[in-house]
């Protein structure tokens, strides 16, 4: 690219002149001359020769030019005019150096450079190395992003690659976030002299607060019906508690993290923010690992958050009557009911159950102990089932069965089963009508009443056992009879073996097998537990019932196989198997 400006030397000032319009390539119009120095003798003229205007030649900016002669390489310095901007000593020395002439007369340049103008030989006659493309890499002050701009080559210069344009980044002090498909982009489009953000600072990643994860439900109880198959919802299963099992995860912590440091586009640490840790709560009756990250239940029960802590109840408490308000209970643990159980009502519970008032035609079923500190008017559909023993006042038209003992002050037309003994004692100490049976002795006031009610007593073993042992009976006789048709299969098989072909007789042999294995071992199952029975039958001769005032007409006693039906007043007696057949005599207890 021709310059606009430059000095022409010649002989004379007309040959400087034409060797400027040749340069020019235009005729004298539009070119202004200068006579820098006059020819002698001993010298050339020296010529300034601008292409432009008066106007644009007295606010010209400095410049400088390199020339290569046939005599070697020149340099030109052009002072500023006007307003027009200094040279730039910097930039000069910066294109000099990068056109890496050989032999370079650094005398002669600085010589020039300090007179900011004219013209001198710096360099020795030599091809010229033209520049290629170029970037010019530009840093922000806070370093959070950096520019860059292709620079265009000169005629004939190269194209920059990729891998030189990312070292020219990389020596200009950038050392994270280069954006290399921009500068890939840049370099394909041959956008020059345009800027374009090529790195960016990389931003620290602050950490995450840590979490609470809850697992049950921490909202307020709605007592709604919950929901069923079908849409359909049960008006006596209601949203009051939260059940847990025992080891049942109940809280876990997701703690805080640090976070990623970030980074200035020349690597000047950027610090994050670390995440705030979340307390972890107090509990009560619950485990809690060591580093505070999970908590689960000690026990199962209830679960509640009270003002933060996090606490496990096996003690279900309803203060007042469990009615449509309460609906059924079925809890895992125990449960206080301080008011009466309405009719038609479910209670269930694996510990005991403790009801302070009355129970009316509802179900009771604990896996412990049953206390009824009132009674309950059962209606004939009243039902209270317990794995320990029962506790009741007074017991009306309802049944009560019990692993354990049953103490009842009064029991009317109701049925009545103790696995251990049955004490009817208190103010009235009456089991009037129905039925009732003990595994161990019977002790009661009175038994029957003067209406001769039927009442149907027994000692030594439960009608419950006593129907499994029938149960049992029956069972066994279907297994014999089973393991006799697998002895006749068994003796066929026998004879067709090898008639049949070896697959079908293999399957027909592992099948009878596989039968015989199971049946025996039912039935050794059963006949184990038959033995067992068979012996508490027999014992159940030992049982007694003592009655401390009147056995009424109307009463029937059963002992081991004999029972004995009472047509007349008996008082203060006890009743006991001797000899095959039930006797009694002065009672054997005395009253407490």
């Amino acid at each position: 690219m021709k310059k606009k400006a430059r000095y022409f030397a010649a002989d004379s000032r007309e040959a400087a002149e034409e060797k400027a319009l040749a340069y020019f390539e235009r005729g004298r119009s539009g070119i202004i001359f200068e006579v820098v120095k006059d020819g002698t003798e001993d010298s050339d003229w020296l010529l300034f020769a601008y292409m432009g205007s008066e106007d644009a030649l007295s606010d010209m900016g400095a410049s400088y030019g390199l020339f290569y002669e046939e005599d070697g390489v020149w340099l030109e310095l052009y002072k500023e005019r006007g307003s027009g901007a200094p040279l730039d000593i910097a930039a000069m020395t910066t294109y000099v150096s990068s056109k890496k002439i050989s032999g370079l007369d650094e005398f002669a340049f600085r010589t020039l450079a300090q007179k900011r103008s004219g013209r001198s030989k710096i360099g020795s006659a030599q091809k010229e190395f033209f520049l290629g493309e170029d970037l010019s890499v530009s840093i922000a002050g806070d370093e959070m992003e950096a520019k860059a701009k292709l620079l265009a080559p000169e005629p004939g210069g190269a194209k920059l690659e990729l891998e030189a344009a990312i070292q020219k980044v990389v020596q200009a002090g950038v050392t994270h976030g280069l954006n290399v498909n921009t500068l890939r982009e840049m370099l394909d489009a041959g956008e020059y002299n345009i800027e374009r953000i090529v790195a960016v600072a990389i931003p620290p990643e602050n950490g995450v607060d840590g979490v609470l994860t809850w697992h049950f439900e921490t909202g307020e109880k709605t007592a709604r019906p919950k929901e069923i198959e079908g849409g359909r919802v049960d008006y006596k299963q209601l949203d009051l508690y939260e059940p847990v099992s025992e080891g049942q995860m109940l809280v876990t912590r997701t703690l805080a993290t640090e976070g990623t440091p970030g980074a200035t586009v020349k690597g000047r640490e950027l610090k994050q923010k670390r995440g705030k840790d979340v307390a972890f709560p107090r509990g009560k009756n619950v485990d809690i690992d060591a580093e505070k990250t999970k908590m689960s239940a000690k026990a199962s029960g209830l679960v509640e958050v009270v003002n933060g802590s996090v606490n496990v109840s096996n003690i279900y408490k309803v203060e007042g009557d469990v009615g449509p308000a309460v609906g059924n209970i079925d809890f895992d643990g125990s449960v206080q009911i301080s008011g009466n159980v309405l009719t038609g009502h479910v209670i269930k519970a694996t510990g005991g159950i403790f009801i302070g008032g009355v129970v009316e035609a509802s179900e009771i079923n604990a896996g412990g102990n049953v206390e009824v500190k009132r009674g309950m008017q059962g209606m004939d559909k009243g039902n209270i089932t317990a794995g320990g023993a029962i506790s009741i006042l007074y017991i009306e038209r309802g049944k009560a069965v019990a692993g354990g003992s049953i103490t009842v002050d009064a029991s009317i037309h109701s049925v009545l089963e103790a696995g251990e003994s049955l004490y009817a004692k208190g103010k009235r100490g009456s089991i009037i009508g129905g039925r009732a049976a003990a595994a161990g002795e019977i002790v009661a006031t009175s038994l029957g009443s003067v209406s001769h009610a039927q009442t149907e007593i027994e000692v030594g073993v439960t009608p419950k056992k006593r129907e499994r042992f029938s149960l049992l009976e029956k069972e066994i006789e279907k297994i014999t009879g089973e393991i006799t048709k697998l002895d006749q299969q068994d003796a066929y098989l026998e004879k067709t073996k090898g008639k049949l072909d070896a697959d079908t007789w293999d399957k027909l042999y592992r099948s009878l097998a596989e039968s015989r294995r199971s049946n025996g071992e039912q039935l050794e199952e059963y006949q184990t537990e038959m033995d067992d029975l068979k012996r508490e039958l027999e014992e159940a001769t030992n049982g007694k019932v003592h009655v401390y005032e009147t056995v009424y007409p109307g009463v029937r006693l059963t002992i081991a196989s004999d029972s004995y039906k009472v047509n007349d007043d008996i008082e203060y007696a006890t009743f006991k198997f001797r000899e095959g057949q039930i006797t009694y005599t002065a009672c054997e207890m005395k009253k407490s």
